[in-house]
């Protein structure tokens, strides 16, 4: 009880200075993860569908997508900017959890699972995750945060990943060479946030050195050891919150 009252506290303290926040409902929030790559000729039609979500109206509420640019295909010929190491590594965990015996791109996972009815264009109705709990998100302009996930359970780690809208990249070589290739939700930056003895999530707001025309969060909460998300929550950046050093 007293860690509880103590957590409630904090969260009134806080509450007064923070510029923007994002709540969950106690339904599911989807991850849509997209792992893709500017040097791959298979790919762009996953990106302009990804792209093609801005104008869902489930969009934060219902899932969350994000462009994970994976860099194992840099040595065919193009070095993809939005690329890191990092996330081909997500990807291959993924793999190792579920055993399956390879990665590829495009690929696609509904809320931590393998999903190739992306080509259908119709998004599932549920997800395989079963939660009643509610992730909140509070973030000040100088980007520091706040994150709760009620009832959280075995919740340890809390993921948050900046996102870019609105990008273009003219593609010069490879297997794309000559196309201008758009991309929306894509990961610029990413970290890993482990749970204090409060039962909560403190930290900064990473900086992508990549600037992109709008901004945007996306956070959720995993076990240790696993990448699979409980819950999910999210939303676009407001312009006096956050912004890049230019």
């Amino acid at each position: 009880m007293l860690k509880s009252l103590v957590f409630v506290a904090a969260m009134l303290v806080f509450s007064n200075s923070f510029a923007q926040s994002f709540e969950s409902t106690e339904k599911p929030t989807a991850l849509i993860e997209l792992y893709t790559s500017e040097g791959c000729s298979s790919c762009p039609p996953a990106d302009h569908w990804l792209s093609s979500l801005k104008a869902d109206e489930g969009l934060w509420k219902d899932f969350i997508p994000l462009a994970f640019h994976v860099d194992y295909w840099d040595y065919i010929g193009w070095e993809d900017r939005f690329a890191s190491k990092e996330y081909s590594t997500r990807q291959r965990l993924y793999a190792r959890e579920f055993s399956e015996s390879t990665v590829y791109t495009p690929g696609v996972r509904w809320a931590g699972y393998e999903w190739r009815g992306w080509r259908r264009g119709v998004l599932p109705d549920s997800t395989p995750i079963e939660t009643s709990s509610v992730l909140k998100f509070s973030v000040k302009k100088n980007g520091e945060f706040l994150a709760s996930y009620a009832d959280g359970g075995n919740a340890s780690k809390l993921n948050v990943a900046i996102l870019g809208t609105d990008l273009e990249t003219e593609v010069k070589r490879g297997e794309n060479s000559g196309r201008t290739l758009k991309h929306d939700f894509v990961v610029l930056d990413y970290q890993v946030v482990t749970v204090n003895a409060a039962g909560e999530w403190t930290g900064t707001l990473p900086i992508p050195k990549i600037d992109a025309p709008r901004y945007a969060v996306a956070v959720w909460a995993s076990e240790e050891g696993s990448q699979l998300p409980l819950q999910a929550t999210g939303g676009y950046l407001a312009q006096d919150i956050w912004q890049p050093e230019s």
